[in-house]
Parts: structure tokens; C-alpha cells; sequence
């Protein structure tokens, strides 16, 4: 991993994003339930906290193999949920 800071970032900027398209759909998309949208961009906010906080949290820091695997391991999980958001967001309008 390169940086901690610039990982950081990249989860904010992706954040930002889904948070903007699911504040789009809310706004301008008629028939968009906005409970659920509210719901989905608490969630988002919720999400980048928990992610941020976790690139700050490294187990091993002394073994280079087990942070690696951490960071892998974060990366994996921040896209997963990131695909699952989206998703969510492209069923609102439905």
C-alpha cells in the first residue's frame, strides 16, 4: 500500500459520489421513495466513517505479510460494499 492518506481519500471521494447520486435520485427522479433514500445516504455517511477509521487500525504493524493482507483484506470489503450501494441506488428509481 502506498498511503494511508491517499487511501483515505479515494474512500472519500467514492463516498462522495454514491452520496450525490443517491441525493440526485432523491431529488430530481419522481417516484423515488425518499425514506429510503434517506436511509441508503445515512448509510453511505456511516460507511465512510467505519472505512476511514479502519485504514488508521492496522493489526501487525511489525510483519509486513500481515499488513498487507490487512489492507487487501479492507479493500476487498470497501468494494463489495460499494457495489452493494450502488446497486441499491440504481433500484431506488424503480
Amino acid at each position: 500500500m502506498a498511503n494511508k492518506r491517499i487511501l483515505k481519500k479515494e474512500i472519500s471521494c467514492t463516498a462522495g459520489s454514491l452520496f450525490s447520486e443517491a441525493l440526485f435520485c432523491a431529488l430530481y427522479i419522481p417516484g423515488t421513495d425518499r425514506e429510503k433514500a434517506d436511509k441508503l445516504m445515512a448509510r453511505i455517511l456511516d460507511m465512510q466513517d467505519d472505512f476511514i477509521r479502519r485504514v488508521g487500525k492496522t493489526d501487525g504493524k511489525e510483519n509486513p505479510a500481515i499488513v498487507k493482507s490487512y489492507y487487501k483484506k479492507l479493500k476487498a470489503e470497501l468494494q463489495a460494499e460499494v457495489n452493494d450501494i450502488a446497486k441499491e441506488i440504481g433500484e431506488l428509481s424503480k
